[in-house]
């Protein structure tokens, strides 16, 4: 199952804070974060087969939208925010 469909049940629990981060493998699965930082730190935390996984959302005129998803295992080099250029995610 692709991490967008594990997230997907969870994206009504979204509340209006800045930042949010939905890991299906932890307890809750819905996080609010004041800042994108702490969203990033609780999907790219390392674990021992690599990053814990999930989604991280932000709020946008339309709602909520998705900026990151981070696959569980992947490794911290390869995370997404790490490949961003003038601080624009990369395409792909």
């Amino acid at each position: 199952m692709s991490m967008e469909d594990q997230c997907a049940p969870f994206l009504a629990k979204l509340k209006a804070d800045p930042y949010a981060s939905v890991v299906p493998d932890r307890r809750p699965e819905v996080k609010y974060h004041a800042g994108i930082w702490l969203a990033k730190l609780a999907v790219g935390y390392r674990t021992w087969g690599g990053a814990r996984g999930g989604e991280i959302y932000g709020r946008t005129a339309d709602g909520w939208g998705l900026l990151y998803r981070v696959e569980s295992g992947m490794q911290l080099e390869d995370l997404p925010w790490r490949k961003e250029q003038d601080g624009e995610p990369v395409e792909g």
